[in-house]
């Protein structure tokens, strides 16, 4: 939600759908067989309007699905606000942020195992580990936790409150990681960015209690929280510069990226030894984890306005992100810049998942 503003079968008969091209015809292709080997979307719905839905491309773009959920579930409406979704074992946990509820589907059939409501508020993200889950709860008022709950039975186990924030939560190297500031905004005109301060909380879910708190220098606004090979890394931005912490989960310890003269990174994500991050103008960068030498051209500047972004498996994959109507998904080479597909998906087009 943006407040700026599992076995796999064959189904036992073919589904007929439409498959998405480059000029956005489409073109009817059957599918036989799951949800395996492609890329899941999530399209977060209308705050007000029951119309979060999941598509469904495979990795080589040749099929495309929309509302999957619906389709394998008696047409069943998943919910207002799909924020993000998670992965565990067979199981993929859809976390919606509106109304207060997770469901819990095969990942390679899409059909519902059940789902979890106990003490969700504003559910936002979620993270695993061992034999827990971890899902930060955020309403940016007065509920600001991190619930945990046991994945044999999905019981409610406990909750860890925070000053601030819950917001993104990932694990590295055996501990979960916590974003617990952020970003809010001024209370009058021109109700300008703010930061709310720049901690991180890690936490040990062996005991499921804080093992430390991590401080992060004060700059800019803290845009990102990723894991990659046991670390965490996290992107903050300001008008003129914005910084990649890696963060050892261990102790605490960070390093720092500095990337001068790059203002208003918004997003990081890591493929392939790689950094790919965009600025507020829709343009997106890359340059190699242990590189000083900071972008100036980009990979390709997507059309209209970046809400979903992630990088899979040397592709890049942006949404044009629609609150009234259809979304729209570019595919590009992450390393020519060429477009390789666009699809037209559902309402808010949010996030990206490797299934």
């Amino acid at each position: 939600m943006n407040f700026k503003k599992i076995l796999p079968f064959l189904f036992a008969s073919a589904l007929l759908f439409n498959v998405a091209c480059s000029d956005d015809d489409f073109v009817e292709a059957t599918k036989a067989d799951a949800y395996e080997n492609g890329i899941l979307i999530s399209n977060e719905g209308g705050f007000s309007t029951p119309t979060s839905e999941v598509s469904f491309v495979s990795n080589d773009l040749g099929i495309f699905e929309n509302k999957i959920f619906g389709q394998n579930n008696n047409k069943e409406i998943l919910g207002n606000v799909l924020q993000s979704i998670g992965f565990n074992g067979e199981n993929a946990y859809l976390v919606s942020n509106v109304p207060n509820k997770i469901d819990i589907v095969n990942r390679y059939t899409f059909k519902k195992q059940g789902t979890v409501t106990a003490n969700l508020n504003s559910p936002r993200y979620i993270a695993f580990s061992g034999s827990q889950y971890f899902v930060t709860n955020n309403n940016f008022f007065d509920v600001m936790k991190l619930n945990i709950y046991n994945t044999a039975n999905n019981s409610f186990v406990t909750s860890i409150s925070f000053p601030r924030a819950a917001e993104k939560v990932v694990e590295a190297g055996g501990r979960i990681v916590v974003q617990t500031d952020g970003v809010t905004y001024q209370t009058a005109p021109p109700y300008g960015e703010l930061s709310t301060g720049y901690s991180l909380t890690i936490v040990n879910p062996s005991t499921n209690t804080v093992s430390s708190t991590v401080t992060l220098p004060s700059n800019g606004i803290i845009r990102d929280l990723i894991s990659y090979n046991g670390s965490a890394y996290v992107l903050a931005s300001g008008n003129t510069a914005s910084y990649i912490y890696k963060i050892n989960p261990a102790n605490g310890t960070f390093t720092t990226t500095t990337l001068a003269g790059l203002g208003q990174a918004q997003k990081l994500r890591i493929d392939a030894n790689k950094f790919y991050f965009n600025d507020s103008s829709n343009k997106i960068f890359s340059m190699d984890l242990n590189s000083t030498t900071v972008p100036t051209t980009p990979i390709v500047k997507s059309p209209g306005t970046l809400y979903g972004f992630n990088v899979i498996d040397g592709r890049i994959f942006v949404s044009d992100a629609s609150f009234t109507g259809d979304s729209k998904v570019y595919i590009y080479n992450a390393n020519s810049g060429t477009q390789l597909k666009t699809l037209t998906t559902g309402i808010g087009t949010n996030g990206f998942y490797k299934n």
